[in-house]
């Protein structure tokens, strides 16, 4: 209780007494002059006030106390009700009540807007995964499909007119489809690489980024430079950089024809910092006006994560990226905590 509820509840006791004793003396007819003059007798008048002030004040207190109990068991009541998005009882009359149903209207809107965001959320993630489909499929069309075709005509061709072709020839022809075939199987490599599982399944970021670097110098000639400086990231943080660097090095493959990797990952108390820059043929900013479906994956990461990406590039000069994600307290155990109170 606060101390003006004690003020409030003793200038009560007060007004309480002063009637009491008003209506005693005047149903009495008693002499408050007579009283007064006899100490023997204001002792014990005095001291039944005292008693009367005590006893009056100790019955509003525990009422007080019952009623407030009463109160807060029925809002703790209401609030648990709320948590769980379960009706509730109709509220008091009182500023409190109010607010309560106010904060239960509030909580299921906000629910409804969230299952319809997850519901758009799921619907939208089937859609990307069948893009992704199409895009393999039409990737899988238009290099390797292609062409592994190419080098089956020329082999087809050259074997119809091998008595009719001299060694010099053959040569050529052969080389060509060598390099055909050495262009599908790059082709086909960058699209295992960028086919690998999103998850780190139970590594580090530093290790699962580690892995892909390796995998991509045994693969490819490209000059990896790696350098970290991390502890530990949230799980969330650590899922989507790993899959920011397989996009990265997918597009940097792909379309970039770089001959070097710089990958850089450091940690500081409040904030984790991912750079990836390439040498390869770099892109015009200014003429690009919509990124690409790689880097629009990329930035949409980054944005789910409250973070901030600076993409710089320039024609013949490469890509550079420059990623920078705020690492927030887990608050999750101090919610079981207090779901458990």
């Amino acid at each position: 209780m606060k101390r003006n509820d004690f003020l409030l509840i003793l200038l009560y006791v007060c007004v309480t007494i002063g009637f009491i004793i008003f209506i005693i003396f005047d149903s009495l007819n008693l002499d408050a002059a007579n009283i007064f003059a006899n100490v023997r007798v204001l002792e014990k008048f005095l001291f039944s006030v005292i008693l009367l002030m005590f006893s009056i004040s100790f019955l509003l207190i525990l009422v007080w106390l019952v009623v407030d109990d009463n109160s807060k068991r029925h809002l703790n009541k209401s609030l648990r009700r709320i948590i769980n998005n379960q009706p509730i009882s109709r509220q008091p009359e009182s500023e409190i009540g109010k607010n309560v149903e106010r904060l239960s209207r509030k909580m299921s809107r906000i629910t409804a807007n969230l299952q319809k965001t997850e519901n758009a959320y799921i619907s939208n993630s089937r859609t990307l995964v069948t893009q992704e489909r199409k895009r393999i499929a039409r990737d899988l069309h238009d290099t390797v499909s292609q062409e592994l075709f190419a080098s089956s005509m020329m082999l087809s061709g050259v074997a119809q007119n091998l008595d009719n072709i001299d060694k010099d020839q053959l040569k050529e022809q052969l080389s060509l489809i060598e390099s055909a075939l050495i262009s599908a199987q790059n082709d086909l490599r960058i699209m295992l690489l960028h086919l690998r599982p999103t998850e780190l399944e139970g590594r580090t970021l530093s290790e699962g980024i580690s892995i892909l670097l390796r995998e991509l110098k045994d693969k490819s000639n490209i000059e990896v430079i790696y350098k970290e400086d991390i502890t530990q990231l949230p799980k969330i943080i650590e899922d989507n950089l790993f899959r920011i660097a397989q996009e990265f090095i997918s597009n940097t493959l792909k379309h970039a024809h770089a001959s070097r990797l710089e990958v850089y990952l450091y940690q500081t108390e409040n904030e984790v910092q991912f750079k990836m820059v390439d040498n390869g043929e770099g892109f015009d900013m200014d003429a690009s006006r919509e990124l690409s479906y790689g880097l629009k994956n990329i930035q949409d990461r980054v944005d789910d994560l409250a973070g901030t990406m600076t993409m710089l590039s320039s024609k013949g000069k490469g890509v550079s990226m420059d990623i920078r994600l705020p690492i927030l307290e887990d608050k999750e155990g101090e919610e079981k905590n207090d779901a458990e109170d």
